[in-house]
């Protein structure tokens, strides 16, 4: 019975494991820290293609409670995340895809204001709303 115990504990640790690596992999954090920084000194566009070295031909930014239905609708992507966007309300989201495939997640804070993206390259700053 022990032995049964312990290897499902193992099995569900690995997938657990497994799901959380796969997220943070999708993450790019040095993006988020550039669009912090830059959010810190005011601005209220900027130019995403001159802050990433990522490729991707399309990015979107989703609001608090978006869905992954709502973002697999709206991009035409297969998209999976954990705990994510559709349960916080203090993010917004940029998923930047390419050919039809996500390629990496952006989350940023709410503190500087709401996001949208104007012409698939600039992030835009809504500070109506704060």
């Amino acid at each position: 019975m022990k032995k049964l115990i312990y290897t499902f504990l193992i099995i569900t640790f690995t997938v657990l494991l497994g799901l959380f690596i796969w997220e943070k992999e999708t993450e790019d954090p040095i993006t988020r820290g550039e669009i912090h920084a830059l959010l810190e000194q005011g601005e209220t566009q900027i130019d995403l293609t001159t802050i990433t070295d990522l490729e991707w031909t399309e990015v979107r930014a989703f609001g608090p409670y978006s869905t992954d239905e709502i973002i697999e609708e709206s991009m035409g992507v297969k998209f999976l995340s954990i705990g994510g966007i559709d349960v916080m309300e203090t993010n917004f989201l940029l998923v930047f895809a390419k050919n039809k495939k996500v390629v990496k997640t952006v989350s940023i804070s709410r503190n500087y204001g709401d996001y949208y993206i104007k012409d698939d390259k600039f992030l835009i700053v809504d500070k109506v709303n704060n």
